[in-house]
């Protein structure tokens, strides 16, 4: 999987990405043309290996062009966090940097809880670049206190599991009954208990990413404050005339089982939103816990899939009569569906996931059987 350099207003940074195509699990040569493309981002604590259960999707990867990307301060993206107010806004920032530098056309996005607050901020500051927006577990509009306390105790607990300055505060490979207590803090939030071997692999995975890139010196320590914590304390509503700037409709997502945020957030979501003059918006409720897209896609990626499909459908149209009158405005949609007797695909990340004891096969039945 490879790397893209991005000059940034505070310096060069190197984003880890992924694109699959119908054919090519992980392309280094680019996106197939004339398929639409939907970008995924991810939320805290993970980089966009989140996203296994949808780029193995035969429904998706036959129809799209899927790009992820980890995000400053997660995965394997390499750059520092220089700003001392790091925000949403940056990252959008960072995203958009990353679309321009790969000459990517508009995307569709699919937002993850803190990916969510990125893609808004993406399609209110460069609407011309975002065709859809479908939004899973949207974060409140500011953070609320006993999640905060929360994330400042995962930081705490990580700060203390790690030898950062050299002075013997911890094992170098990190405390492994301090790390397991951190983890299961992250497995509550993330997954409420819900746990299958994909979660399992990817809080394995995650720890061991972190554990490489993101502790053993002073600035590591700074550049996860700011990631993990600095960044949710620090994020702010979009007022009422940055959303009118967003031109796309917009799905959101809540997921039932969801301890951190109840359904509430996301329904204010919803009134900004359509008192910003956005019509075509609708919340759907699944069953879930707040990385409902990792526990619970056999619900979720149909939304994804028949609203970027709709959404493309709609874009085909307003170029087809913007190509008569001599101004072609948008990408074709060419939705093909896969074979009947297709299941799971392979994905930029399986065989790394599986390392850690992820099984593909583990509910094939139940994937298809959404489709069916």
């Amino acid at each position: 999987m490879p790397h893209v350099d991005v000059d940034t207003p505070t310096g060069p940074i190197e984003l880890h990405y992924s694109i699959a195509t119908p054919t090519n699990p992980s392309s280094t040569s680019g996106i197939v043309p004339h398929l639409p493309c939907i970008l995924f981002l991810h939320s805290g604590y993970s980089g966009h290996e989140a996203f296994e259960a949808q780029f193995s999707d035969p429904q998706l990867r036959y129809s799209f062009n899927l790009i992820g990307v980890d995000m400053r301060g997660y995965g394997l993206t390499r750059g520092r966090i220089t700003q001392e107010e790091y925000c949403p806004a940056d990252s959008a920032d960072d995203v958009y940097r990353f679309l321009k530098t790969l000459d990517l056309p508009p995307v569709h996005v699919f937002g993850l809880a803190m990916g969510c607050c990125v893609a808004l901020e993406l399609a209110s500051a460069h609407p011309e670049s975002v065709c859809s927006l479908t939004l899973c577990s949207p974060l409140p509009a500011t953070e609320l206190d006993d999640i905060a306390a929360g994330r400042l105790e995962v930081f705490n607990l990580w700060v203390q599991a790690f030898d950062h300055d050299g002075r013997g505060r911890g094992p170098p490979g990190g405390d492994h009954a301090t790390l397991e207590d951190l983890t299961i803090g992250i497995q509550q939030l993330c997954f409420n208990n819900q746990r299958n071997s994909l979660t399992d692999a990817l809080s394995k995975n995650s720890l061991i990413t972190a554990s490489r890139n993101r502790a053993g010196t002073p600035q590591a320590v700074k550049d996860t404050y700011h990631a993990t914590v600095g960044w949710f304390l620090k994020r702010r509503p979009l007022p009422r005339e940055a959303l009118a700037r967003i031109q796309c409709s917009v799905r959101l997502i809540h997921c039932e089982d969801d301890v951190a945020y109840p359904v509430q957030y996301t329904e204010d979501l919803e009134d900004r939103l359509r008192d910003a003059g956005i019509a075509d918006v609708e919340l759907l409720e699944v069953p879930g816990p707040h990385y409902g897209s990792v526990v619970n896609p056999q619900a979720i990626n149909p939304i994804l899939l028949e609203h970027a499909l709709h959404a493309s459908s709609s874009s085909s149209s307003s170029s087809s009569t913007g190509a008569d009158n001599g101004t072609d405005t948008g990408t074709q949609n060419h939705h093909q569906a896969p074979p009947t007797d297709c299941r799971k695909m392979t994905t930029p990340f399986t065989t790394r996931l599986a390392e850690y004891g992820y099984n593909p096969n583990e509910d094939e039945d139940d994937f298809v059987e959404c489709y069916l």
